[in-house]
C-alpha cells in the first residue's frame, strides 16, 4: 500500500505529473502565439504518461514542443484567425438584419461544427503522427467524423467543464492549479483508443514496455 510501487504512491505521483503538465502548458503558452505548440506538447506528454509512463513528463513535453513548434504554431494562428472571422460575421449578422445577414448567419453556423471537430483533434493528431499540415487537418476532420460517438464524449467533457465554471465558482481554483493537465489526462485515453485503430501492435508493445500495468492497459 505504502511502497514506492504501491497504488497510493502511484496515484500521488500521477497527480503530481498532472500539476506539472498544467504549469508547463501555462508557462509555454504565455506568449499566446505558442499556445498551439504547448497544446501539442501537452497531449504528447499526457498520452505517453498514460500509455507506458516512459520518461518524465517534463522531458516529453519539452521534446514535443521543440519538434512540433512550427506546424503547431501555424495551426494555432490559422484557427485563431478563423475564429475571429466567424465571431465578426456572427456579430455582424446579429447587429444587422436582412436576407444577407440571415444567409451569413446560416453559413457561419454550418461552419462551427467542422471547426470544433478540427479544434478537438488537430493538436493530438499532430502530437501522434508525422504528416504534413494539410494531411493532419484532413485527418483531424475525418477522425472526428469517423469516430463521432467518441467525438461526442470529448465534447461532453468540455461542456461539463464550462458548465461547472458557470454554476460552481470554486471550480476556477481547480483549473488554476491543474486544469490543463487534468483535461489532457482525462481526454488522452479517448484519443489513445482512436489512434490505436490505425497503429496495429501498439497495445501489445505498450503492455510489454509498461509491464502490463494499469497505465499500459489504457495505452500511453
Amino acid at each position: 500500500m505504502f511502497s514506492l510501487n504501491g497504488p497510493l504512491w502511484r496515484a500521488l505521483n500521477f497527480i503530481g505529473d498532472v500539476v506539472i503538465l498544467h504549469f508547463l502548458w501555462v508557462v509555454h503558452s504565455l506568449p499566446l502565439v505558442t499556445i498551439g505548440a504547448s497544446t501539442t506538447a501537452l497531449y504528447y506528454a499526457a498520452m505517453r504518461r498514460i500509455r507506458t509512463d516512459e520518461g518524465s513528463v517534463w522531458s516529453n513535453f519539452r521534446q514535443s514542443f521543440r519538434e512540433n513548434f512550427r506546424q503547431s504554431t501555424l495551426y494555432w494562428l490559422g484557427l485563431a484567425l478563423a475564429a475571429a472571422v466567424l465571431w465578426l460575421d456572427l456579430n455582424f449578422t446579429s447587429t444587422y438584419g436582412g436576407p444577407a445577414a440571415t444567409v451569413m448567419m446560416v453559413a457561419c453556423a454550418m461552419l462551427l461544427l467542422p471547426y470544433w471537430m478540427v479544434l478537438l483533434y488537430i493538436f493530438p493528431v499532430q502530437a501522434k503522427f508525422r504528416n504534413g499540415m494539410f494531411d493532419n487537418f484532413k485527418n483531424a476532420l475525418l477522425l472526428a467524423i469517423r469516430h463521432f460517438p467518441l467525438t461526442l464524449v470529448l465534447t461532453a467533457i468540455w461542456a461539463t467543464v464550462w458548465l461547472l465554471l458557470a454554476i460552481w465558482p470554486a471550480f476556477t481554483g481547480f483549473l488554476i492549479i491543474c486544469g490543463a493537465g487534468a483535461l489532457a489526462c482525462l481526454t488522452a485515453p479517448v484519443y489513445i483508443q482512436i489512434f490505436r485503430k490505425y497503429l496495429p501492435g501498439e497495445l501489445e508493445d505498450d503492455l510489454d514496455r509498461s509491464g502490463g500495468g494499469f497505465f499500459g492497459r489504457l495505452g500511453k
